[in-house]
């Protein structure tokens, strides 16, 4: 799958946007094309080092995150799931 430029600067935005909402204490990012999906990799600090994760998520859905409250709330909620190591203690 090919990324215009973009619609990579807009998945970049979007992942972002939601990471910074999930309050996550460090973290670094790659947004990568795979065959039908997106691989979001995420690199997190959580005690005692940092862990790895990779979201695979549609390219539509994502881009639609930006415009749509709907996926926004959608991939948040996901994304909590998947990087509850992550998330700062509440």
């Amino acid at each position: 799958m090919q990324l215009s430029t973009e619609e990579l600067a807009n998945a970049r935005e979007i992942v972002i946007q939601i990471l910074e909402e999930l309050r996550l204490d460090a973290y670094l990012f790659e947004v990568e094309p795979r065959e039908d999906e997106l691989e979001i990799k995420v690199e997190c600090a959580v005690e005692g080092g940092w862990e790895t994760v990779k979201l695979m998520v549609a390219k539509e859905l994502l881009l639609r995150g930006i415009d749509d409250p709907g996926a926004h709330q959608l991939l948040l909620e996901n994304w909590r799931d998947v990087l509850c190591a992550c998330l700062p203690e509440t």
